[in-house]
């Protein structure tokens, strides 16, 4: 983990509020693994103070990929970045999704959730049997099919919640089928807490290894400031940015 100041590459409006913002840096770029994330500094004066998470979506050393929703007064200063531009970046940072070789893994995602696990795609499905589900509110949400389907997964399924351009429905709403008919051991998954919540309540009892990597209000970004715990399932906090933020499925204390 360092500080340094990033190069902006491109920053592209891939669909409506969505962007695509491509970094130099040799660093960032050739130390990240799929789950990892960094911490940008949206602005170069302290309005806003804080710097924003993103996770890594993708590498090509020295350059490394972000995929950001323009949600904020911070996204907005970051999508009027141009080619060029400097913005200082802290990463990588975070623990990441475990390494496998020849297993069954289910990839699944919800929204902006795609970025770690379209990582994952690229570096684990030459050695893994991938396969993905992959949903959000509408088509208009639900960004990079095309690209993902240049990929050799055995089983691709996206939905979205109003079935415009995709299947009606959410992740969970076949994923037993799909665990089922491909003999799926182990899943990443990156979403919402409610999405988690209810992949808990579907698969967390078939004795499949289950990682999910959280999004949280962050401070600092390496576990100083104690703004992004979550409730651990025993009883104890965990701080999402240097505890996670890959954990364990059972780890985490779900509300239904």
């Amino acid at each position: 983990m360092k500080e340094e100041a990033c190069r902006v590459i491109t920053n592209t409006i891939i669909q409506g509020r969505y962007y695509l913002m491509k970094l130099e840096s040799s660093h960032i770029s050739e130390n990240s693994k799929p789950g990892n994330f960094v911490m940008v500094a949206v602005s170069g004066s302290n309005d806003p103070l804080l710097k924003r998470p993103f996770g890594i979506f993708k590498t090509d050393p020295p350059y490394f990929y972000i995929y950001y929703e323009v949600v904020g007064k911070g996204s907005e200063l970051l999508a009027s970045k141009m080619t060029g531009d400097l913005v200082m970046v802290v990463g990588p940072l975070g623990n990441t999704f475990p390494e496998y070789e020849n297993e069954n893994i289910l990839l699944v995602g919800g929204g902006r959730g795609i970025a770690p696990l379209y990582f994952a795609i690229e570096q684990y499905s030459g050695s893994n049997n991938l396969s993905l589900i992959y949903g959000a509110r509408s088509k208009d949400d639900l960004l990079f099919t095309e690209e993902i389907g240049k990929f050799a997964l055995k089983e691709k399924a996206f939905y979205t919640d109003d079935g415009s351009g995709f299947t009606k429905g959410q992740v969970t709403t076949d994923i037993k089928e799909i665990i089922e008919r491909n003999g799926i051991n182990i899943t990443f998954s990156c979403g919402p807490d409610k999405m988690f919540e209810s992949l808990n309540s579907e698969i967390g009892s078939l004795g499949i290894s289950n990682f999910v990597s959280m999004e949280a209000f962050m401070g600092c970004g390496f576990g100083i400031c104690y703004s992004c715990v979550v409730k651990g399932s025993d009883g104890k906090y965990k701080k999402v940015c240097s505890d996670g933020p890959v954990f364990r499925m059972e780890e985490i204390k779900w509300q239904i």
